[in-house]
């Protein structure tokens, strides 16, 4: 035992190599081949797949690892302040109308996004606004402003960004060039708007006082521009042009009630003895005036501009304004055939805020420029079903329309959910295929709305070459029993 050598085993953790021979004879057999082809199929298909799904997360199918894409459509709009109610509505319109393109994949590769701005209904508020906008490189539209004054200030900046601007309300004509002496010239090639102007305003009022309530001694009362630059001018015009006599024209300070103004108005009013007054102020002026005027004459009827389309004008005048008559560009819900889905969208996601709005109006010294910015407020939750209006067969207006419970929600917010939507059918023939907002974007969104046209909730959307609404309208209301009551709703 000794002296016998036993051979050394072979150490367990030492790797013995293949013989190279009996590799090849190895993967010369059938079934390893076999086995070897579908191993390198699996993994180009896998390499296939992780390929398409990264090309898919690219907006313009671009390396691995892209990620959507995000564009931006701002909101100018008074968010605090008196007519805080009002840009809620609007910015609440603006929202449902960008959530339902996101979840409908409008612009494949992108998602939309809104950036709300405070333009506090106010110069400064609006240029503050505007610059906020124009330096957002992913800004491809703003929805707004409001009011009128407040887009003079911000379009210059916007303009000059080459972003597309759509607004609901504005009605002031030197925004498209209306008021340019012949030739008459675009001012702002990227700026539209879905709202009428206050020619087609003073041209419908004059109408409505001439022909249908049959007055020929009208005096007006101009309440300077935060309540239409040319408003009350052009209603002026257009009365004399009817047939009727313009008595006078009684320039005030429209945003205010001061006594000593309101009395020397009302003591030329009974020196002229007309049997209307055309009263461009805010409400607050407006229903001084009417109450001076019940109690001391003249008794003649009053015809407001849309300064007076606010819940405290009949509040405040009490019956002294019953059968007053006051003109809106717009319509209430009711009178929009398409408005329904929208009605029934708007209500389901913010019903219990609507009725809130009744107490704002964008004519009481806001700068209004003789917007419908409160029109929209006017008259949520007030307008009375068709059962609780007085027989109309016992006044001189026409039968009123139907009013159900959708002219809660103010008329702006259709009007805004139009613009937004506007800007969103452009975007989503404009972004897919894009890698970023550029210049070259913003201007594809500007020709895509100019030439654009669909079926809204307002009636038809789309502009002329001036960037003016094809299908604006005009509603007139009468106050009944403190309620404003939609008698007609006029389409040049």
């Amino acid at each position: 035992m000794t002296g016998r050598i036993r051979p050394r085993r072979p150490s367990r953790s030492r790797i013995q190599p293949f013989p190279l021979p009996r590799l090849r004879i190895l993967l010369r057999t059938r079934r390893v081949q076999v086995l070897l082809a579908c191993a390198v199929a699996l993994v180009v298909a896998a390499v296939a797949v992780l390929t398409a799904v990264s090309r898919a997360g690219s907006p313009d199918g671009g390396p691995s690892g892209s990620q959507t894409r995000t564009a931006t459509i701002g909101l100018m709009a008074p968010m605090s302040g008196d007519l805080a109610s009002v840009g809620t509505a609007v910015r609440n319109a603006v929202r449902l109308a960008v959530d339902e393109a996101n979840a409908d994949g409008a612009s494949p590769g992108w998602k939309i996004r809104v950036s709300v701005q405070d333009d506090l209904s106010r110069p400064d508020g609006g240029a503050q606004a505007a610059g906020e906008l124009a330096a957002d490189d992913t800004v491809i539209g703003v929805v707004g402003p409001l009011s009128s004054t407040v887009a003079m200030v911000a379009m210059p900046t916007l303009s000059a960004a080459g972003i597309a601007v759509v607004s609901p309300s504005n009605s002031q004509p030197g925004l498209t060039g209306l008021d340019t002496a012949p030739p008459r010239a675009r001012p702002y090639r990227t700026y539209f708007r879905l709202s009428g102007t206050d020619a087609l305003q003073a041209r419908t009022g004059a109408e409505y006082a001439v022909r249908t309530m049959g007055r020929s001694r009208i005096a007006v009362v101009d309440g300077g521009p935060d309540f239409g630059v040319s408003l009350a001018e052009r209603f002026a015009s257009d009365a004399r042009d009817l047939g009727a006599t313009v008595t006078g024209i009684h320039k005030v300070h429209g945003s205010t009630d001061d006594p000593a103004e309101l009395d020397a108005v009302a003591g030329q009013l009974r020196d002229e003895i007309p049997d209307l007054v055309y009263v461009a102020t805010g409400y607050a002026f407006a229903a001084k005036l009417r109450n001076e005027l019940d109690a001391h004459g003249p008794s003649v009827s009053v015809l407001g501009s849309d300064g007076l389309f606010d819940p405290r004008y009949p509040r405040r005048t009490q019956s002294a304004s019953e059968g007053d008559v006051v003109t809106d560009l717009g319509a209430p819900l009711s009178e929009l055939p398409q408005a329904g889905s929208f009605a029934a969208a708007y209500l389901q996601r913010w019903g219990g805020d609507v009725t809130n709005h009744d107490t704002n109006r964008d004519g009481s010294g806001h700068g209004s420029g003789g917007d419908r910015t409160a029109t929209s407020a006017a008259t949520h939750g007030k307008v009375p079903r068709a059962s609780d209006r007085p027989n109309p067969a016992a006044s001189p207006f026409p039968s009123p329309s139907p009013s159900p419970d959708v002219d809660a929600i103010p008329p702006v917010a259709a009007y805004a959910y139009d613009a937004t939507r506007t800007l969103l059918r452009a975007a989503g023939g404009v972004l897919p295929g894009r890698g970023q907002v550029d210049a070259a974007t913003r201007a594809a969104i500007v020709t895509a709305v100019g030439e654009g046209r669909f079926p809204g909730v307002t009636g038809e959307v789309g502009f002329d070459v001036w960037g003016d609404a094809v299908a604006p309208v005009v509603t007139v209301y009468a106050v009944r029993v403190q309620l404003f009551v939609p008698v007609g709703v006029y389409r040049p």
